[in-house]
């Protein structure tokens, strides 16, 4: 991740304190985010009945938030050693394909509105896994732009990135950052229009709209609303503070970067349960997953999801 060479920096320490340090905060973040993603990577990928676009997107964040994981846990000294390479292209990229796949999942819920089944049309399964690799492709990209510098070996500075010389190739890829997070805010401003909108349309087809429609309708925005808010807030104070007009000698602003550094990274802690758990068949697969020990509750589980499936299947025809 581009958080300090993929660990924090730990300005006034000597190196072994460092280690103790990063280690004592990162390795349980790691293990927290792996854990969790890898059980939504294993449910989702037995959810056969969601929706492709669900499952591809849902399963591109989960790997991306997997290896985020992976990389704080892994063994700190590894990091005091010449290994550049690795700690800005690989553990940079997994941060920036998991913002990315974020923002292709609100996207594709706006298209989803706006083109309704004209979408699905263009939007096919070799397409969509087409965008998620170009996601890690492009993240490489991204990542090695982040710390260019011309003057180093192979253009890469090895400085955590709060220390980087800051030039125009940086400022414009830290620009590009803020602007894939802000459109999240777009998004979100169009998904709240067109629910309200929903609402009026539901009103002109039947003269009025049911409590039971409405409140349906105000738990949709309060979702979108926690689900924005909680990228936002998590990703947009780090990117700010890359930024060279914050300056990089004032104590208080160091500590800012680090600790905007663990928030953002602890957003891949909180992916599982805002675009994976929140699913209906997520839940029952994880449900089997936890409990395979106990035969009579799974079996009580797969009962309650077929009716479930079943009643579904019932209004979707009545309602048709």
């Amino acid at each position: 991740m581009f958080v300090n060479s993929s660990k924090m920096s730990w300005e006034g320490f000597s190196k072994p304190d460092k280690v103790v340090l990063g280690d004592t905060i990162q390795i349980p973040i790691g293990i927290v985010i792996t854990s969790a993603n890898l059980l939504s990577f294993v449910a989702l990928y037995r959810c056969s009945r969601l929706s492709f676009q669900i499952r591809i997107l849902a399963i591109n964040l989960c790997l991306s938030d997997i290896l985020i994981g992976v990389s704080m846990v892994l063994p700190a000294r590894i990091y005091y050693i010449n290994n550049c390479l690795y700690k800005k292209y690989i553990a940079s990229a997994f941060l920036v394909v998991s913002s990315l796949t974020i923002t292709m999942i609100n996207l594709d819920r706006c298209l989803a509105i706006h083109y309704g089944i004209r979408y699905y049309t263009y939007m096919s399964k070799k397409v969509l896994t087409s965008i998620c690799v170009a996601f890690w492709v492009l993240s490489m990209v991204l990542s090695y732009l982040m710390y260019f510098n011309p003057n180093s070996e192979f253009g890469i500075s090895c400085q955590p990135i709060f220390y980087v010389p800051k030039n125009s190739v940086i400022i414009a890829v830290s620009v590009f950052l803020v602007l894939i997070i802000a459109s999240n805010v777009v998004m979100f401003t169009y998904l709240v229009r067109a629910v309200r909108k929903s609402l009026h349309v539901y009103h002109y087809r039947y003269g009025h709209v049911t409590d039971k429609y409405r409140d349906q309708q105000t738990i949709v925005i309060q979702k979108l609303v926690v689900i924005t808010g909680c990228f936002i807030a998590c990703s947009l104070p780090y990117i700010i503070t890359t930024f060279p007009i914050l300056g990089s000698d004032i104590p208080s602003r160091k500590r800012a970067h680090i600790v905007t550094g663990i928030i953002f990274t602890m957003n891949s802690a909180i992916n599982p349960f805002l675009y994976v758990w929140r699913l209906q068949e997520t839940r029952y697969q994880m449900k089997r997953l936890l409990c395979f020990w106990n035969r009579s509750y799974t079996e009580k589980l797969e009962q309650r999801n077929k009716a479930d499936t079943a009643t579904y299947c019932i209004n979707v025809i009545d309602s048709s």
